[in-house]
């Protein structure tokens, strides 16, 4: 197996498992009576015992290494839960999810400006292909969505926009930590800044923090294992060989895999567009992934960010 295997084998695990987290997220909302907010995080506050016991196989890396990079990975990533999370309130699954998926522009945009991504044609074509096919998915969910509250979709959308802004934050950082550190050390140090930022979010509004049945404990349990550890690590880990535009244009795969996971495990049928959009988001991200990757290992991306 060659770098590039391993590099789509990380791709590929990532995508499958952030795919799980709508299902996951529709089971308990509709089953156990969670709140998002609170779902996000147990994810991480389950998922941190097993990072950190993994983490002891790794090289030991002093606590104070990338300290302002993981300080602010995580709290970003605490945001962009928060904020995303908060949007469904307000807006259709497919508005809020289509607008905080917006950073493969934004972060593509700054490495275009910073001087570690070109505009090639190619790349530039895969983003807009993929947002595209996002933009496809939501254009016609709102036949199976919750209807927007009129006069609060304007903060709806403020929210999920905030939410992508952070992700970018948190990919950013992300690169820089995981060029000086094991990914898994690295992960288990940002989830658990994230996990402490939602605790306190969750404290400030007065919400439940522990399941109150056995059932949320498993939805629980099953968001930590895939979408967490199986999906955002994968993509971590990922970080030390593409850059953060491949990337986080690879999220975007949860448009396609989702809606086709939730109808063939629930039988919720997804909306017409998604036999459109689905493919234009597939097709989208192997056009940036697979000519970034031999960019990137031509420009010796081991060299850290300036911060």
């Amino acid at each position: 197996m060659n770098r590039s295997t391993g590099t789509w084998s990380l791709l590929i695990i990532g995508i499958l498992g952030i795919s799980t987290s709508t299902l996951w997220i529709r089971l308990a909302t509709d089953q156990a009576g969670m709140e998002e907010v609170q779902l996000a995080f147990l994810r991480l506050a389950l998922a941190l015992p097993v990072l950190w016991l993994l983490s002891f196989r790794e090289k030991p890396t002093p606590p104070g290494q990338c300290a302002s990079s993981i300080l602010l990975a995580g709290g970003c990533l605490a945001l962009h839960f928060g904020a995303w999370m908060a949007s469904l309130a307000y807006l259709s699954v497919a508005t809020s999810v289509v607008l905080v998926y917006l950073h493969p522009v934004i972060i593509y945009a700054i490495e275009v400006t910073r001087g570690r991504a070109q505009l090639k044609a190619t790349r530039v074509g895969g983003v807009l292909l993929t947002l595209t096919g996002t933009t496809v998915l939501a254009w016609f969910a709102e036949e199976s969505g919750q209807p927007a509250i009129g006069d609060q979709k304007l903060w709806g959308m403020a929210l999920s926009m905030i939410g992508s802004l952070a992700f970018v934050g948190y990919l950013l950082a992300g690169r820089t930590a995981t060029e000086q550190m094991p990914t898994i050390t690295y992960a288990t140090r940002a989830y658990a800044v994230a996990a402490i930022g939602l605790l306190v979010w969750l404290g400030t509004m007065g919400s439940t923090v522990i399941p109150q049945s056995p059932m949320g404990w498993m939805f629980a349990g099953l968001l930590a294992l895939f979408p967490t550890l199986l999906g955002h690590t994968p993509l971590n880990a990922a970080l030390k060989r593409l850059p953060p535009t491949v990337v986080s244009t690879t999220y975007l795969g949860e448009m396609a895999g989702a809606p086709l996971l939730v109808w063939l495990v629930i039988q919720e049928a997804p909306p017409t567009s998604f036999w459109i959009g689905g493919p234009l988001v597939v097709a989208g991200i192997m056009a940036v992934a697979w000519k970034s990757e031999s960019n990137a290992e031509q420009t010796g991306q081991g060299q850290v960010d300036s911060q």
